[in-house]
């Protein structure tokens, strides 16, 4: 008798802490990997800045910031992650798992489109001279097969093991205790770090004179600044708001992909995209080569964006279900706090 109870309480899951360490231990190296790319971003901005003025352009110091920024921030995120993934944190099964979703899609739709565009990025190169047609080629498979590694092998990777049972219950066994994730359902979760994610990326348009496409016309300086800082504001408060599960931050951000759809096409039904980095101030040799590219897909680059649009609404009312109805449905769905009758 007392080994059929045993047996019934027994876990239905397998612990997989050698898992999680492992992985722990991966997302740590790649932290550092982004780690070190910051002081090496830095040496060759200041070795192009030093070359004889018969070497090649030096680089351009604004563009660099954005890259600068985001692989600190990314390091500070793989490491965290990954010391919680050590330690079996709740939290960060949570965060990877949804960060890891949010990479796979990214990636995915991201190879699709660079295998439509690098072909002929590479055949330029190759047809002005800058490289061998031969190594143009060689260049082309190794990025796409590096692409398809980083993008959609490994976060797939990520996506399998954490989102097992098996990893969810070797959490949750040694952290009985709630976490700060588990308030809000994993879909809302991803939606709120992907607005924290683009109010935090809004803030580098001042790495460009603050351009942005504002229905119909390419807004910079100060009126660039005043809407990227009003939208950065709005995504802050959508990010906050979706994740304490706020009806009224998901309603707002059903106007705010409306509007942006509305912004977008407008602008680019009377601007091309080389407007809009002629006026991001691009240097020359870029825009350059970026020209004819550009004016070859067009077409590619309008569906992508119509594609995305649909996905994010579509997304936007697939989440509806996790916000309650209204205001009593919420408190009544909160526990009621320790010591009230």
């Amino acid at each position: 008798m007392g080994d059929s109870n045993a047996e019934a309480q027994a876990p239905v899951f397998k612990d997989r802490k050698t898992g999680l360490v492992l992985f722990g231990v991966l997302h740590i190296g790649l932290g550092g990997l982004c780690a070190l790319m910051v002081p090496l971003m830095l040496f060759g901005l200041a070795m192009s800045k030093t070359a004889s003025s018969h070497a090649a352009q030096p680089l351009d110091t604004r563009t660099m910031v954005p890259g600068l920024a985001l692989y600190a921030l990314l390091a500070i995120y793989f490491v965290w992650v990954g010391v919680g993934s050590i330690l079996a944190r709740r939290w960060a099964r949570a965060l990877i798992l949804v960060g890891s979703w949010l990479w796979l899609i990214c990636g995915v739709s991201g190879l699709a489109v660079m295998g439509l565009i690098l072909p002929d990025m590479y055949e330029q190169m190759g047809a002005s001279g800058q490289m061998p047609k031969s190594l143009a080629s060689v260049m082309l498979v190794s990025t796409l097969a590096f692409m398809a590694l980083l993008y959609v092998l490994w976060p797939g990777a990520l996506v399998l093991f954490y989102g097992s049972k098996h990893v969810r219950g070797t959490c949750e066994l040694r952290n009985p205790d709630p976490s700060w994730t588990d308030a809000c359902p994993l879909p809302v979760l991803a939606l709120s770090l992907l607005f924290g994610f683009w109010a935090c990326s809004a803030l580098f348009m001042s790495c460009y004179d603050w351009v942005t496409p504002f229905f119909g016309t390419l807004l910079s300086g100060p009126a660039g600044a005043f809407v990227v800082l009003c939208s950065t504001s709005l995504l802050a408060y959508l990010s906050w708001g979706t994740l304490r599960l706020s009806v009224r931050a998901w309603t707002c951000a059903v106007g705010l992909v409306f509007a942006w759809a509305l912004s977008v096409g407008l602008t680019f039904s009377r601007h091309s995209l080389m407007d809009l980095y002629v006026k991001m101030q691009f240097p020359e040799e870029q825009l350059r080569l970026m020209k004819p590219l550009c004016e070859k897909h067009v077409p590619l680059m309008a569906a992508f964006c119509a594609v995305w649009f649909t996905v994010l609404l579509g997304y936007l009312l697939y989440v509806r279900r996790f916000f309650p109805r209204d205001l009593a449905a919420k408190n009544a769905e909160s526990p009621m706090p320790k010591g009230q009758p």
